[in-house]
């Protein structure tokens, strides 16, 4: 069965270029609705881990009643492999197995963000190819492939390539595995101060556990992973990377996490010790001026996710589909620090957080009307944040993408939009208002930054669609940039028009 889905998958690639919009957990509808509709219904879903794959969305709507809200049916619909194995249990001889084509058609020169690295360069893109995932047993594997055309671009126009690619065990609340799959940690709806799927994904194996519902203390979710981050840089190539975090849900309306990622060794780099990778209580090196000895790049957040259900307080049913009051009112914080600095409590060391930044948001939920609003401040001045470490100067990105938030450091972000999510389609508009400064060094209470910042203003406007063949989407961008790279005068406008994913 595993061959013949796998050699399916190849021929589609190239047969079909079909739009579908690629699962994650900002552009999957399904994950939205999902995620919107535990909350609605107070159920026990720790929803800031980074693991948003489809068998966990499953895993969510597995805890409601089809009967609750219409939408669930849609839904059902399109995780009927996943609700299979987590309703019937593992089946070895008749494994539940989905393949859907995917594909893009994009024009313009905006380059897109949160799109697992690709940012369709040149003046027209076209993806083909196919996704697909089968679930033997209690293994979980999934496979996207897909054939790449962009005009324009200074690269080779024609490619090929494998976006997403994951295997592993699921069951029981544990999930364990090795590959390539999107992720995105922390409560944040635009992004994350720790990790989003803003660049490729780099090559991971984790484990993580969940505990069950119905407990006394709540749930508790944990995950450790260790991988590498591959692609050309100009610092120390392939270097490891590290993600650990903690989730615990003492009620169904409070979500806390704490989550930590890290850079290590890499080609012609000494490995730190396991102690300081598990607890970097000294990440800093100094009196080292031929830079042998180890090194990290650490950074840490704590995150807070705050639900009102204040149309369940009103005794309002959650099946209503019209506007005539709110369901709930969705508050979240992430607080996170770039470098962890050992500070000592009577001769126990511990680690404190350093060039500060913080992430706030807000969510309005009426029927199928939501209004959102987001900031994202990080501006330390000194830590640089993703990029600038003493060895990993080029810090937390893949390919030069920030592998966390897309604004990158020294940069404050603004997001609001209004969407209509109905069971089967929605449209969303949406802004972004991102202010980008040139730090050159912080000298004491001086700052020396390069002479203009860069200001870019954007408009989307996306609508989707369920169909036989997935969901599929239609997105319509335009941006005003001035002071482009922090150059005074180059200003101009962009346009962006996609069909697809």
């Amino acid at each position: 069965m595993l061959a013949v889905l796998l050699l399916r998958l190849v021929l589609l690639a190239f047969l079909l270029p079909l739009p579908v919009v690629r699962a994650g957990p900002r552009s999957d509808p399904t994950a939205r609705l999902a995620e919107r509709l535990c909350r609605l219904n107070r159920l026990e879903c720790i929803l800031g881990g980074s693991d948003h794959s489809r068998l966990r969305q499953a895993e969510r709507l597995v805890l409601l009643d089809p009967a609750v809200d219409p939408r669930l049916a849609t839904l059902r619909l399109d995780l009927a492999p996943e609700l299979r194995v987590v309703e019937d249990g593992p089946s070895w001889s008749a494994p539940p197995w989905r393949l859907k084509p995917t594909g893009l058609l994009g024009l313009g020169g905006l380059e897109p963000t949160y799109r697992a690295g690709d940012i369709e360069p040149g003046w027209a893109s076209l993806r083909a190819g196919a996704e697909g995932q089968i679930y033997p047993g209690i293994f979980e594997l999934s496979l996207e492939a897909r054939a790449t055309l962009d005009l324009g671009s200074s690269d080779p126009p024609v490619g090929f390539d494998v976006p997403a690619a994951w295997a592993g065990v699921a069951t029981h609340g544990l999930v364990a595995g090795f590959g390539l799959r999107d992720r995105f940690v922390g409560p944040g709806k635009f992004g994350s101060l720790m990790l989003t799927d803003n660049a490729r994904p780099a090559p991971l194996g984790s484990l993580a556990w969940t505990s069950p519902a119905g407990q006394r203390l709540g749930r508790v979710r944990l995950e450790a992973g260790a991988g590498w981050i591959p692609g050309e840089r100009t610092d120390v190539q392939n270097p490891g990377w590290l993600l650990m975090d903690l989730r615990w849900l003492p009620l169904p309306e409070i979500e806390l996490g704490a989550t930590r990622v890290g850079i290590f060794g890499g080609q012609g780099r000494p490995l730190p010790s396991f102690g300081q990778l598990l607890l970097p209580t000294d990440p800093h090196v100094y009196d080292d001026p031929n830079q042998l000895e180890p090194d990290q790049d650490e950074r840490a957040s704590l995150d807070l996710r705050l639900t009102l259900p204040v149309g369940r307080w009103g005794g309002v049913s959650s099946s209503r589909t019209a506007v005539d009051g709110l369901d709930t009112v969705e508050l979240w914080w992430q607080y996170g620090g770039e470098d962890i600095i050992a500070n000592d409590l009577g001769g126990i060391p511990y680690p404190s957080l350093a060039g500060i930044a913080n992430l706030y948001g807000a969510e309005l939920v009426a029927g199928p009307l939501v209004l959102t609003v987001e900031n994202a401040r990080i501006l330390d001045d000194y830590f640089r944040w993703y990029t600038g470490h003493r060895i990993y100067h080029d810090g937390f990105t893949r390919d030069g993408l920030s592998m966390a938030h897309s604004s990158g450091g020294d940069s404050i972000t603004w997001t609001a939009a209004v969407a209509w999510e109905a069971s089967d389609w929605g449209v969303e508009l949406s802004g972004e208002r991102r202010l980008r400064v040139g730090v050159i060094e912080s000298l004491g209470a001086n700052l020396l930054a390069l002479q203009t910042d860069e200001m870019r203003h954007r408009l989307s406007v996306q609508g989707w669609k369920l169909t036989n063949l997935g969901w599929w989407s239609l997105t319509v961008e335009v941006e005003r940039l001035t002071g482009q790279d922090f150059v005074l005068g180059d200003d101009g406008w962009g346009w962006r028009v996609a069909v697809g994913r």
